[in-house]
């Protein structure tokens, strides 16, 4: 019920009251007997009390005072307490010191920031990437990163996207930076050295929109002479012509498909430095209407809801080519007779939104995660027949990802699907 220290204190009580009973019968002293008791008792207490203090006040690491009952337990106790919070501060300060070491050996320049975005501490790498020095801890990262992008970045309250830039201390290295809020409005900034996978995916480009070009001329020179063929009179009409029709059709669909890679290598190789504007997402709806219902030539049904005010910022052109997209996909995949629906519209959660419904033939669920994979058909035969390349919705998605702006898909067979393109609320440019 009670601890050792007060079990002993309990018992040296009674045992020194017992010892005044007996004193106090013998002489008959008894008030003078309780008042020198209690003097001494609570004297006791004093000199235990300050022998305490002062062992506190040395940091409890010197030896226990010496003292008995009650005040004995309470120093134990204190001292076990304080022991155990010792080691748990050793643990935590091993582990701490782990964790500077460990990104000390990341290749990563990593800066960790404050609420008022000064810095706390950064790594080794920082001091070569960035050229921080010791001295610069307490500073805002503002005065030390002075270019545009960056601050722009910095005061964004949405931090999840990252920047490339080639404006650090180096400038022939190309730098990806990202900003991770971390434990109460801290900030951790990420420096990484991307020049190589740069490189690589620009080789990449190069070589798509080369061969892209040089296959254009001769697959221009083919065509002319098959259109020349069909529409020529002659005994090979008979023989040849459905052969030179079929070849002529394959001619156009190689041709679909260099433009598209041309278009997206011209996405990929677009400067990051591209200021964006207003776009003004109603207007261009209002004439792709008028386009996507002669492309139907009258076997749809069409109906359009559009916010008349509701705009973002952007890219003009690429964004005119996702819709295109999207608007000529529910087209070709919605038997005639079908009803398409299309909206613009601003959603709370989600920003800015664009959807189209068909009632088309729908996609199974396995297909649905690669759908946005370059030259990945859902059926090889049936694209080939509606003239598609393979290529629309990878456009779709690189330039979604410009914009910051995501894709859904919901789709079930036979009974149509919904694509819908989600704009951040910060696009929002009037509404």
């Amino acid at each position: 019920m009670f601890s050792n220290g007060v079990m002993r204190e309990l018992t040296w009580v009674i045992v020194t009251l017992w010892a005044l009973f007996f004193f106090c019968w013998v002489t008959n002293l008894w008030v003078e007997g309780v008042i020198a008791y209690l003097l001494f008792y609570i004297g006791r207490n004093l000199w235990s009390m300050r022998k305490f203090e002062t062992w506190m006040a040395k940091g409890t690491r010197g030896s226990f005072p010496p003292s008995t009952g009650f005040w004995s337990e309470l120093t134990y106790l204190v001292s076990k307490k304080q022991r155990a919070l010792e080691t748990h501060a050793d643990i935590q300060l091993y582990k701490s010191e782990q964790f500077k070491a460990a990104s000390m050996l990341i290749p990563d320049a990593i800066v960790s920031l404050d609420q008022k975005n000064r810095i706390e501490w950064f790594n080794a790498s920082s001091e070569v990437t960035l050229k921080f020095r010791r001295q610069d801890i307490g500073s805002s990262i503002e005065t030390l990163l002075r270019f545009p992008e960056f601050i722009q970045y910095l005061k964004q309250s949405n931090t999840q996207d990252s920047i490339i830039s080639h404006s650090l201390p180096n400038p022939q290295r190309i730098y990806n930076l990202q900003i991770l809020e971390y434990f109460q409005s801290h900030k951790l900034l990420i420096v990484k050295d991307i020049t190589d996978l740069y490189n690589l995916a620009q080789i990449r480009r190069d070589f798509i929109a080369n061969a892209s070009h040089e296959l254009r001329t001769p697959l221009t020179v083919l065509k002319g002479y098959l259109e020349a063929m069909v529409d020529t009179p002659g005994p090979h009409q008979t023989t040849w012509l459905p052969a030179l029709q079929n070849m002529e059709a394959q001619s156009n669909r190689m041709q679909l498909i260099i433009e598209d890679l041309l278009t997206l290598s011209k996405m990929e190789s677009e400067t990051i430095t591209m200021r964006e504007e207003v776009v003004n997402v109603p207007k261009m709806l209002s004439k792709l209407k008028h386009d996507v219902e002669q492309l139907s030539q009258g076997n749809h049904r069409f109906e359009f809801s559009v916010e008349d005010n509701l705009c973002i910022m952007g890219f003009n052109e690429p964004l005119k080519s996702v819709f295109t997209n999207l608007l000529t996909n529910a087209v070709r995949y919605t038997p005639d007779g079908g009803l398409i629906k299309v909206a613009w519209f601003n959603d709370t959660n989600r920003g800015a939104c664009f959807k189209v419904e068909d009632s088309g033939i729908g996609i199974a669920p396995e297909h649905l995660p690669r759908l946005t994979e370059r030259f990945y058909r859902v059926d090889s035969a049936r694209s080939r027949a509606t003239g598609g390349t393979g290529l629309g919705l990878a456009i779709v998605k690189h330039i979604l990802e410009r914009h910051s702006a995501e894709l859904k898909v919901e789709s079930q067979v036979g009974k149509g699907s919904t694509f819908c393109c989600c704009f951040p609320a910060r696009k929002v440019a009037c509404h």
